[in-house]
């Protein structure tokens, strides 16, 4: 028989540190799973989520949210995902969270503050990392022209490795 264990619980004192530390608003929880916290929350697997949707692929026009705060799943498969997410929270928000044991560093929205979770004994970190939007030539451009230079831009920098 399959059982299924939660791995990792989001305490009291997590949830006044996490609610202390962000402040910006409105703010958009992606991978919200059941937790109600933000003004907006968006899981593509809990049903009880304000919007379903994926955290690489946004449903919200640029610049709809103050902040995003994402807490994925931990396992290998969405560490891949992490820069995604974070062109996509750039994209709709001058401001990031991302509680994980990674840290994407790039150019594009560089980390601005690191918090970390300290366990007795030897084990992997959780980090509260904070990203902040770099301002660029695209806030003179049009919207609809700088959704498509910049999706593009990234585009290339990810492919290429370029700007880290």
């Amino acid at each position: 028989m399959t059982r299924y264990r939660e791995a990792f619980s989001w305490t009291r004192s997590i949830d006044d540190f996490v609610k202390w530390e962000i402040r910006e608003t409105p703010l958009l929880h992606v991978c919200a799973g059941r937790s109600a916290w933000g003004d907006v929350t968006l899981d593509l697997h809990v049903a009880s989520a304000d919007v379903q949707g994926d955290w690489q692929a946004l449903p919200f026009p640029a610049d709809a949210f103050g902040a995003v705060f994402a807490d994925p799943p931990w396992d290998s498969g969405h560490k891949s995902e992490v820069a995604a997410f974070v062109r996509e929270a750039m994209r709709v928000a001058p401001v990031a969270y991302l509680m994980a044991p990674w840290l994407y560093c790039g150019k594009v929205a560089p980390i601005t503050r690191v918090w970390y979770r300290e366990f007795p004994g030897v084990n992997q970190p959780v980090l509260l990392s904070r990203y902040e939007r770099v301002k660029t030539q695209l806030s003179l451009m049009s919207a609809g022209e700088a959704d498509s230079q910049t999706g593009a831009r990234l585009n290339r920098l990810d492919s290429a490795g370029e700007e880290f």
